[in-house]
């Protein structure tokens, strides 16, 4: 059952007393609702799936740097029936979408001090992990070993939030104890030391070696 409009503006903006920025998505999935924030949404008249990703992330990267106050999410929110989604990047937030659950078991065990004590949701496949880095990261793939083990959302990116109600066995729940309302983000020195990559092994060997995608002040 979906919650009504004052719940989940109430919802929202106690997110957002935590740090996190809601923003609304389309009622059939996980696309942002553009039209409920203001933006037209010009990928629909072409259909082209490289304007849709460029709309999304430019986006998610204009609120991470300047975040909605509580009246304007509940405008969002009024012009919107669809779910709610978390922006990444804001406060330098890196959210870990684990799409294979028996790799997050595999880093749960391996990092059992964060991983216990900071917010966590279940995903329908896998796991949210929310993070804080010391310096700010791009959304990007996230790698464990030399396996890939789903997403990293942050500068860029969001991803879907469990709804106000935490009762019974929805696709998205935040896990016992670790609900942003109880636990903050663990800040990290960065997701290396976590013994994550936005890449491969060896592909990050490689950007290291011939420092691929940095560049020189002027």
């Amino acid at each position: 059952m979906n919650p009504g409009p004052s719940r989940t503006v109430d919802y929202a903006v106690r997110l957002l007393e935590q740090g996190l920025i809601c923003v609304p998505l389309s009622r059939e999935g996980r696309h942002l609702d553009l039209e409920a924030m203001g933006y037209h949404p010009l990928h629909l008249q072409t259909l082209r799936k490289k304007l849709k990703e460029l709309a999304f992330a430019s986006v998610a990267f204009h609120f991470s740097q300047h975040p909605p106050d509580s009246d304007t999410l509940a405008d969002w929110i009024g012009k919107s029936s669809g779910n709610l989604g978390i922006i990444g990047g804001y406060l330098n937030l890196a959210i870990l979408d684990f799409d294979r659950t028996d790799l997050y078991e595999k880093w749960r065990r391996k990092q059992p001090g964060i991983s216990s004590s900071t917010p966590t949701a279940k995903s329908p496949n896998g796991f949210h992990v929310y993070l804080q880095t010391a310096k700010p990261e791009i959304s990007s793939s996230l790698h464990f070993g030399f396996k890939r083990a789903g997403h990293i959302k942050a500068l860029g990116g969001y991803v879907l939030t469990p709804p106000p109600e935490t009762e019974g066995e929805g696709a998205y729940q935040w896990l016992p104890g670790l609900s942003p309302f109880e636990v903050r983000p663990r800040r990290v020195e960065s997701l290396r030391s976590l013994s994550l990559l936005p890449v491969g092994r060896l592909r990050d060997v490689h950007d290291r070696v011939f420092k691929r995608g940095w560049f020189e002040p002027k």
